[in-house]
């Protein structure tokens, strides 16, 4: 069953596969502290409010994700903002995460993109777990 993007079932879920990737935990074995990858409001789309998600990342780990609260948001040493649609593209397949950063079309809002380069491969990773939940779109977009 599809879960609301950025939503909690939708976090738990990306949990669970970020758990199943050995590809992950090889990738990431050294990369630590929370991230907060969030959606901007977009009432075309369907998404009246900000959506945030925090997961923290330890070592291989995720040891935690859920839908972000204000003091996750705050704390986070990375926060990933992009519009409803970007995260489409991305979550789709159809736009690599770097080159959605460094054509600004995703935003780092916090932290540095020097500091998340030697993660690249993780990056890539946590965002091909996410692929595998079956996610709702906003509004009219779905896939399953």
């Amino acid at each position: 069953m599809a879960a609301e993007l950025f939503g909690e079932d939708w976090a738990r879920a990306w949990r669970e596969e970020i758990a199943a990737s050995e590809a992950y935990r090889s990738a990431a074995a050294s990369w630590e502290g929370a991230m907060v990858f969030a959606m901007t409001a977009d009432e075309a789309c369907g998404v009246p409010g900000e959506r945030r998600v925090y997961l923290d990342l330890w070592h291989g780990d995720c040891r935690d994700a859920r839908a972000a609260a204000e003091e996750d948001f705050t704390a986070a040493a990375y926060v990933l903002t992009g519009a409803p649609a970007v995260w489409r593209e991305v979550l789709e397949g159809g736009l690599e995460p770097l080159l959605a950063v460094m054509s600004g079309k995703l935003r780092l809002a916090r932290g540095s993109v020097a500091r998340l380069l030697p993660y690249v491969r993780a990056a890539k990773e946590l965002l091909a777990a996410a692929r595998r939940v079956p996610t709702e779109f906003p509004g009219a977009w779905s896939r399953g």
